[in-house]
């Protein structure tokens, strides 16, 4: 069964990502808060609105979207989301819980990118080695 997605979410979640890496997480946060269903793309929305919040040292916030990305996510993005998390239980304090992240991440680094054939219809969210 095929799932259709809006355009306007894949473009906003699109833009989030590149306002990310140009280092502006508030802007990503803006463009995040305009989606009002992500559909079957709430889990990298979550994932998204998570890292920007943390960006933003707005780590209490992170949290509840990195551990909401973190339940809905498949397994490796799941991992990428627990490792995410570690650093803002760490600033707010809660090192029992960086612990058990950092667990749950397991060993290994994770570079999200996401990317959309232009072929296809089709949203691909893949988690690669980091290399840089």
């Amino acid at each position: 069964m095929r799932v259709q997605m809006a355009p306007k979410t894949v473009r906003r979640l699109l833009s989030a990502d590149g306002y990310l890496d140009l280092g502006m997480p508030q802007k990503a946060v803006q463009e995040l808060g305009k989606i009002s269903d992500a559909g079957p793309l709430e889990g990298p929305r979550q994932l998204l609105m998570g890292i920007a919040l943390k960006q933003s040292d707005d780590h209490v916030s992170a949290i509840q979207h990195l551990e909401k990305a973190a339940r809905i996510m498949p397994s490796p993005i799941r991992r990428f989301a627990w490792k995410e998390l570690v650093e803002a239980y760490r600033a707010v304090g809660s090192e029992e819980l960086a612990n058990l992240a950092e667990k749950l991440a397991g060993d290994g680094e994770f570079q999200l990118k996401i990317t959309l054939p232009f072929a296809k219809s089709t949203v691909d969210i893949a988690i690669s080695p980091k290399t840089a």
